[in-house]
């Protein structure tokens, strides 16, 4: 009885963290990636103005995720026009993350002009080693 209880309450506490009021629905992710220079295409990332791009994918529960984000805003300012950076909420678009094969967040996956992987890393990242991968890649 005791183990029945606990699943039950494991499971009820599941289910009120992901139902947390600050989901997005897919339609608005996607809009939100459209806004940040990307869409989706053949089920995949595309830059819409045909830039290369490092897309974080993570989750707003994620704490690595949320140290990451000051970092990742700063890059995207720093390589405005060249470099397109666009955020995906894997639970809002878990399709998206499914195909790209993330699974463990915060993942950056840097993609090519046209739309080829080239290279992830896994975990939190400092901006130095962000910016040496950009180099190395593009």
């Amino acid at each position: 009885m005791k183990k029945l209880l606990f699943f039950a309450a494991a499971i009820a506490c599941f289910i009120l963290a992901g139902c947390n009021g600050n989901s997005k629905t897919p339609q608005a992710e996607v809009k939100e990636m459209s806004q940040q220079g990307a869409e989706v295409a053949n089920g995949g990332l595309i830059s819409e103005n045909g830039l290369p791009m490092v897309v974080d994918f993570s989750a707003d529960w994620c704490p690595p995720c949320q140290k990451l984000k000051p970092i990742f805003s700063s890059l995207k300012d720093e390589y405005k026009g060249k470099i397109d950076f666009v955020t995906v909420n894997v639970d809002s678009v878990p399709e998206l993350a499914k195909k790209y094969h993330i699974t463990n967040i915060p993942a950056l996956v840097y993609i090519s002009r046209d739309g080829k992987e080239l290279s992830r890393t896994v975990g939190f990242i400092e901006a130095d080693s962000i910016n040496k991968e950009i180099t190395r890649l593009f």
